[in-house]
Order: structure tokens, then C-alpha cells, then sequence
């Protein structure tokens, strides 16, 4: 939708006086000239016309005037949701006005003529302004005395809306007339439903007062790491002489104290602010709003339940989550915040959840992991040839911010590092030496992890070769890790608490077991099929297939039909053969099998939710089956389990490859 700025001269009238008011001029000429520019910039602000819809006729023609009565009536929305279609034959569909047209076609302001069409550009005259002008106040013909046209003429003489001008029935009215009798009908009360009802004006009844119920907010941009200098942030982009205005809410002290209305500058805006576009009834950009409303503390409660969140109470004060809210922060999603978490909340202009984050302490604040590290070479004349070096660091709070650094920082991308402030725009690092790989115990009950207890806000920060995320200490898998998962651990106080910890693929994203179906061995190359000249194995994991292509020259040493390969994933995809997976367990007799564990050698394992099962026959075929097709109680040549982790640190089943004789 294409959105109208109103201009800092327009921004004056409105803070001033928005209410028309006109004492009737001695001619008409007298009476355009003293007060139509007047008119003019009022309806400007409103969005009720742009100076540039008028023709330079210095008439006013029925396309325009039904953009003009119809915004002027608080129709605009019903404008836009009749656009693309028209009854009318002379009345395009991809006109900018016909929705207007048909808006004011609709309420009766406008009617078709004799031959029934519109006559878009046909200028109006005085007797169809009048008519549409009494309309707009809410009368009908029960209302009028005598017959049309005469009727409404005289209705609108007696309202005051044509006092000092004296147009005969069919006269073109000139543009500037008509700006100024718009102007008068917008400050007059519209027609009263019972005579005990309080006068209203049209511009009250159609809400295009200048006060907070008629405001429509836009989406909102949560600040972080903006740089006024381009003025944009988010889908936000700032336009010169809108002002910014600033609502701070103190909710550290009780009451909370509140300051509203602040003008503030592009350089003002902080982090976690969250800035809106306000628009009036008519889709005019009015200001830039920004909100400075922080609620911290711990999640007592997501109601009405993890599934459907619709609000989260923080220290047992209720708060709804907002429209823009990201849901999947509060529902089952993995990763996603819980009752007991101590967090940030972003509130907005209604007071409800933007956005949460985590809390940082000083134990673990100076933390950070680097995202991405940039080198650019100024081209600008003041400073050409100068080389600049910056950093992206997400903190513990869960927010990524970019930052200058003194040097070249590219050792330091994708590692946890300690890092200081320089000022609010530099910030120097500092590397960790991470621990040796060796397995580590994790004690979830105890909040244990080695020998050394974990602090109330200990920070864990999981990474990939692709990603990076926060998790939560209970999302840790319980029992011993293996090496290399553990790269980091930071400690603090005098019982040296874990305050953060490093773990890499913690949850085994990175690494996927497939099955191999069948081989396919060299040939002489086959120009139509490269790969051809290497090995070939067509891999199976559950539904998804996929072939890979050895091209060491030779195969996969120890892969057979039935061999499952754990192979490295990127973005979803496989990257390359890891190795040939070892089996957790092994057997030649199920005990007992349903659809959620097996029993095997006395003892029960439990099914990964994706859990598939392969039958290799004894011509060397396999097969995908069911767990209800295996036997119980007989012996098969061989049974391999393998599972999504080690057995002793809740690994389920995650693959099984059985064998027949």
C-alpha cells in the first residue's frame, strides 16, 4: 500500500488546530483566495487529498472529488476493498480512483447519469457537491424540503457550508471553492440519530481526530545494532521531517513511572527499542513511535498451555503476547523458553510481549560467540584506502550484534571468545583456549557437569558447522558425552560454578545414519555418466534415498549391503562420508518387539520416533519393514542396533539392520 508523508509545515497545522472555521468572504473570489490554501494543507494532513490531485483547470473533476468525500467520510478502507472491478462502463478498473468511485457510488454521494455511466472526468457542479456534501452529514431526502436539486442546495445554505459564494445550480465549481466547503462540512455536526444525542462533527463521527483510538500501528522492528546514519531499521525506513517521539515506561520502581511523548532523535534509539510507523485512518504516516518498556523476571506460567500460547505470566504478573510475538518461542518447539526461565520481556505500545530474551549476569556477560568477522576497504574520499574490521557476536542474551575491532579478526570466527568494550561501537577480543576432547559426565539432577556444579544462569552455547544456538540446561542429554562434544567451560565465584558452557553437535544434528542399499562398482567411464568410473552407493534412511559417489579411486573400506554409514549433513543435505558406523549393540534373537522398544539379548531399547527398520535377505537384498514383521523367539543371523547416541546417555534406537540366515 502506498503510504502519504505529511510534511513538517503540514506536522505544524496539525499540533496547532486541525478545526475549520471560515467567515463567509464578500465574493467568492475573495473568499478562494483568504482561505483555500488554508484548507488545503488541513485536508493534506489528514490524507484526504494531496495537493497534487487537483487539475490544472482549476476546476474539479468527479474522480477526484470521490477520493475527496469518500476519505473525508472515514470510507477509505471500503475505497480499497472495491477496487479491481467496476460497474461502470467509462470507469476503468486500473484506475487509481476507482475504488473510490465505486466507494462513493455506493454510499450515494455520487450517483450515474441518465446513460448510466460515471463520467470520471466530467468537472463537478455545484448542484452534485451540494447533494454529496448533505449525504456525507448523514441526511436523506425524508430530510429535504422541496425537490431535488433546490432542496439540498438550500439544505446546504442553511448548514453554512456555501455562505459567500453563490453558484448557480449547474455551475462548474472551482477546485478552490470546493477545498474550502469540504473544510466547512468537516466541522460541521452531523445529523443527529435522537434529539438528546451530543453534536458531533463529521470529522469526530468519521474518525480523523487527531487522538489515539484512530491511530493504526505498523509492524513492529525490535532495535539492535542500529545505525542512524542509514535510516532504516527492519521494513522501517525513516523519513525526513517525521518526528520520532520516545515512551518510556520505568518499571523499576513501583508505580512504574512513565514518561510519554518525548522527541527524540534517529541517534537516541537503543537496543531492545521497539520502534512503530502511526498511521491516521487514512494511511498517513503521522510519527515514528518508540516504546522503552522492559519487563524482567522468571516465567511463572505460559497459559493457557506449551501447545497455544496466547500469554506468559512473569513473576506471576499476567502479560499477553502481541500480535508480532514469535510464538515458537513459548510452544513446544525445541529450544523454546519454559516456566522457571529467566528472562527479558520486550512489551510494546499496548503493553504486550514483542519479544523475550535471556537475562546476562556478570558472571557470563563478557561471553560471546563470533558469528562472522568482515574486512572492507573504505572507498569514500575522506578516508579512501583505510581498512576496517568488524565482528558479529552473539551474546548470552541471544541477540547478534556487529561491532568494530582494532585488527583483522578472522582467527577468531566461529569460536567462543571473551570480549570487552572499547566504546559503544569497538569492542577488542580475547581467545579461550578450549579444553582437550575426553568424555565428560552430565548430572542434569545434580546440575553437574564433570565435577564442578553449574551456576543458576549458566549460559550453553551449541554450535554446528552451520549454526549456532542457545540452549537450556535440562535440553543437555543426561549420562556421559562424548569427546569433543564439551570445547569450553567457563567457571566463576569461589566455588568456581560452570557460569558458560561450549558444546559442539551436542544433539548429533550434524552427522545422520544411512543404510546402504546396494553398490554399484566402477566401469569404464561412460561420458554420459561421470560417475560412472567410481563407486556408487545408494544410501536409504527411512523414505529419503540417496546415492553417494566415492571418488577416492577406491570404496568404502568395510561397506557391505546392509552397512550403515553416519554421513556429515549440511543445511539439511548430505556433505560427505564420515565413516562406516560401528553397531551399539548386536544379537541373533528378539525377545519381544512393539512399536515403541525392543528387547533383545535381556535387555529393553527404546525407538527413536523416526526409528527404521531393513531386512537383508539372504541373496543379499534389502528391505524396509515393520516392527510387526519381525519374529520373535528365533534366530536370525545377525541383529545390529544402532542408536542416535550412546546407550548409557539415553540413546534410542535409532536403525535396525536384521539379517536372515
Amino acid at each position: 500500500m502506498l503510504k502519504k508523508i505529511i510534511t513538517l509545515t503540514m506536522i505544524a497545522v496539525l499540533c496547532i488546530s486541525t478545526t475549520f472555521s471560515y467567515a463567509a468572504a464578500g465574493t467568492q473570489a475573495e473568499s478562494a483566495q483568504s482561505a483555500w490554501k488554508d484548507s488545503l494543507s488541513k485536508l493534506e494532513v489528514m490524507g484526504i487529498i494531496n495537493e497534487s490531485d487537483l487539475n490544472t483547470t482549476g476546476k474539479m473533476s468527479r474522480d477526484i472529488f470521490s477520493k475527496i468525500i469518500v476519505n473525508s467520510t472515514g470510507n477509505y478502507e471500503l475505497a480499497q476493498s472495491l477496487k479491481g472491478s467496476t460497474t461502470f462502463s467509462d470507469v476503468s478498473k486500473t484506475s487509481e480512483f476507482c475504488g473510490y468511485i465505486n466507494a462513493a457510488a455506493n454510499k450515494g454521494y455520487l450517483t450515474a447519469y441518465a446513460d448510466g455511466k460515471f463520467k470520471p472526468s466530467s468537472n463537478i457542479s455545484f448542484a452534485q457537491l451540494c447533494t454529496a456534501m448533505i449525504g456525507a452529514l448523514g441526511y436523506t431526502s425524508n430530510d429535504i424540503i422541496g425537490i431535488w436539486p433546490k432542496g439540498y442546495i438550500d439544505k446546504a445554505k442553511s448548514l453554512g457550508l456555501t455562505s459567500g459564494f453563490s453558484y448557480k445550480t449547474y455551475d462548474e465549481v472551482p477546485a478552490t471553492s470546493i477545498i474550502i466547503m469540504i473544510g466547512r462540512m468537516l466541522g460541521t455536526n452531523v445529523k443527529k440519530a435522537n434529539t438528546n444525542d451530543a453534536d458531533v462533527t463529521l470529522k469526530e463521527w468519521a474518525g480523523l481526530t487527531n487522538d489515539q483510538a484512530n491511530w493504526v500501528y505498523g509492524e513492529p522492528e525490535v532495535a539492535f545494532n542500529f545505525n542512524p546514519n542509514t535510516r532504516k531499521l527492519g521494513n522501517i525506513t525513516f523519513k525526513a521531517n517525521i518526528p520520532v517521539l520516545r515512551n518510556t515506561i520505568d518499571n523499576g520502581v513501583s508505580p512504574a513511572a512513565s514518561v510519554i511523548g518525548e522527541k527524540i532523535s534517529l541517534s537516541d534509539i537503543k537496543d531492545k527499542d521497539v520502534v512503530y510507523e502511526v498511521y491516521n485512518k487514512l494511511d498517513v504516516l503521522i510519527y515514528y513511535l518508540v516504546i522503552d518498556n522492559k519487563i524482567e523476571g522468571e516465567i511463572t506460567s505460559i497459559l493457557p498451555n506449551k501447545y497455544a500460547p496466547t500469554s506468559i505470566k512473569i513473576n506471576d504478573v499476567n502479560y499477553d503476547l502481541g500480535e508480532y510475538a514469535k510464538i515458537e518461542k513459548f510452544n513446544s518447539t525445541d529450544g523454546s523458553f519454559s516456566v522457571g526461565d529467566h528472562i527479558s520481556a520486550v512489551l510494546g505500545y499496548d503493553g504486550k510481549v514483542v519479544d523475550v530474551y535471556l537475562v546476562e549476569d556478570d558472571n557470563n556477560k563478557e561471553y560471546a560467540f563470533v558469528v562472522n568477522c568482515k574486512t572492507k576497504v573504505s572507498e569514500a574520499a575522506a578516508d579512501y584506502g583505510k581498512t576496517y574490521y568488524t565482528v558479529e557476536l552473539m551474546h548470552v542474551d541471544g541477540t547478534t550484534k556487529s561491532y568494530k575491532v582494532q585488527e583483522d579478526a578472522s582467527d577468531y570466527k566461529w569460536r567462543l571468545v571473551k570480549y570487552s568494550n572499547i566504546d559503544d561501537d569497538t569492542v577488542t577480543l580475547l581467545n579461550l583456549n578450549y579444553r582437550s576432547d575426553s568424555e565428560i559426565v552430565i548430572d542434569r539432577y545434580q546440575e553437574k557437569i564433570g565435577q564442578s556444579y553449574t551456576a543458576d544462569n549458566v549460559k550453553i552455547f551449541n554450535y554446528t558447522d552451520e549454526s549456532v544456538d542457545l540452549i537450556k540446561w535440562e535440553d543437555i542429554p543426561d549420562g556421559t558425552l562424548a569427546a569433543g562434544k564439551v570445547k569450553y567451560l567457563a567457571t566463576s565465584g569461589d566455588f568456581g560454578d560452570v557460569c558458560v558452557i561450549l558444546t559442539n553437535d551436542i544433539f548429533n544434528q550434524q552427522y545422520k545414519n544411512y543404510v546402504v542399499k546396494s553398490i554399484k562398482e566402477p566401469s569404464d567411464k561412460n561420458l554420459a555418466d561421470e560417475n560412472s568410473a567410481y563407486y556408487q552407493y545408494s544410501l536409504v534412511s527411512g523414505s529419503e534415498n540417496y546415492t553417494y559417489v566415492s571418488k577416492t579411486g577406491t570404496g568404502i573400506s568395510g561397506a557391505i549391503i546392509g552397512s550403515v554409514l553416519s554421513m556429515k549433513m549440511y543445511n539439511n543435505k548430505v556433505s560427505t562420508f564420515s565413516k562406516v558406523a560401528t553397531p551399539d549393540t548386536s544379537g541373533i534373537r528378539v525377545q519381544a518387539v512393539d512399536s515403541k522398544r525392543i528387547k533383545m539379548n535381556n535387555s529393553v531399547y527404546m525407538f527413536d520416533s523416526n526409528v527404521a527398520i531393513y531386512l537383508k535377505d539372504y541373496k543379499g537384498n534389502l528391505t524396509s519393514i515393520k516392527y510387526s514383521d519381525i519374529t520373535v523367539n528365533i534366530d536370525y543371523a545377525l541383529i545390529k542396533l544402532y542408536f542416535d547416541r550412546p546407550i548409557n546417555n539415553g540413546g534410542r534406537v535409532q536403525a535396525i539392520v536384521i539379517s536372515q540366515n
